[in-house]
């Protein structure tokens, strides 16, 4: 294990150091980046293997938790296919048709970010915070990514991958804070991570029910509780283990937007509105899709000034994003600012296409729009665009 630890303190010193040259190419990262976009788009994971530096990423993974020296060698050997069955994991399946947008570019004195953003179903939004380099021949590096979805970072994924897929009691002993562990629960924490690998959600929960609660608690333990449970469509053992998943997590913000889509599902809305505003923070970019969801919540909490704020957050940030525009038509409507809701609907019509008469607007499920089409500004307004 010594020499395990020393060659990842070895690699880590080299490959983890920041680039030595200059910043004259750092115009040419924007377009760089476009190759690795394209790449996810097409579900291709050649650009992204060649963006990956294998000897960062692995002393990355190494240094989230020590690794058994068997473990390193299956992992050596096994490499790209593993890190590429991880990162498809945490990026929309092919099925799904979705393609990811840049919302975000930054690069300066060879290093920089990026953040892709995938819209899902009902406007749920993921988003892939991507940490670049340039190297010393000037190529575009991932240094790695956050997955918001998934509320930690590739590396992070990829020792978790590790831990589950060949657990080990050496290696479960060092996940557990719990000091007086005895072997009875060291094997049982062994096979729980072993039905988490299988996804046996009925083994799982038939080792979990028999664990005391302290290990219960273990964030591993408890992260793959709730997560189990929601993909097998457990309601009620979602609804036992959600709440000391959230405990657990709730304080990273690289988790509140994961948090923030798992309350809305349990109709939690005011936590989600904060677990929201956490992620808005912890993002911290001008894009449209996260203020405008901000917008849609404040307003079903009755918070018409907030419901404001953020929608216009949103359409001056992206402007060409509809959703943000629509947003800001349902938060004026509902303060009965008729006057300002017609200046949205004349960028909804001019912008996107819509034709937005009063029959339209009475048949929206948004019933806020019922009296926006009784006002006299908005008859004053159609009459004008005719």
């Amino acid at each position: 294990m010594k020499f395990a630890t020393q060659v990842v303190t070895i690699i880590a010193f080299i490959f983890l150091s920041p680039p030595l040259h200059g910043a004259d190419n750092d115009a040419k990262a924007p377009k760089q980046f476009q190759v690795i976009l394209k790449g996810i788009n097409e579900h291709s994971f050649t650009p992204i293997q060649r963006s990956l530096d294998r000897n960062e990423l692995t002393a990355r993974i190494y240094g989230i938790r020590p690794v058994d020296v068997e473990v390193m060698k299956v992992f050596d050997e096994n490499f790209w296919q593993i890190v590429q069955e991880v990162f498809n994991g945490v990026s929309p399946s092919v099925e799904s048709g979705i393609k990811g947008e840049l919302v975000h570019f930054e690069f300066k004195d060879g290093v920089g970010r990026a953040v892709v953003r995938f819209r899902q179903p009902q406007y749920e939004y993921e988003y892939h915070d991507f940490q670049l380099r340039h190297d010393s021949r000037g190529r575009l590096k991932i240094v790695d990514f956050l997955s918001y979805n998934a509320g930690q970072t590739l590396s992070a994924e990829v020792s978790e991958f590790l831990m589950v897929v060949l657990p080990s009691k050496g290696a479960t002993r060092r996940l557990v804070k719990a000091i007086n562990v005895t072997d009875r629960e060291l094997f049982q924490l062994t096979e729980i991570l072993k039905a988490a690998r299988d996804r046996d959600m009925a083994r799982f929960f038939e080792i979990y029910d028999d664990l005391p609660e302290g290990l219960q608690r273990e964030m591993l333990i408890a992260k793959f509780a709730a997560l189990i449970a929601l993909s097998g469509r457990d309601a009620d053992r979602f609804t036992k283990t959600f709440p000391i998943f959230q405990e657990l997590f709730e304080g990273n913000p690289d988790f509140s937007l994961l948090l923030t889509d798992l309350l809305l599902r349990l109709q939690e809305y005011e936590k989600g509105y904060e677990s929201l505003l956490k992620f808005h923070d912890r993002l911290a970019i001008k894009e449209g899709a996260t203020p405008a969801r901000l917008s849609a919540l404040a307003l079903a909490l009755g918070k018409r000034q907030e419901a404001e704020q953020y929608a216009v957050e949103a359409t001056m940030n992206e402007p060409t994003l509809e959703l943000g525009w629509w947003s800001l038509l349902r938060a004026r409507s509902t303060a009965g600012n008729f006057a300002g809701a017609t200046e949205v609907l004349t960028h909804l019509e001019n912008d996107f296409g819509h034709k937005l008469d009063a029959a339209k607007l009475k048949r929206d499920r948004f019933r806020g729009f019922i009296r926006l089409a009784a006002s006299q500004e908005f008859r004053d307004w159609r009459a004008s665009r005719e």
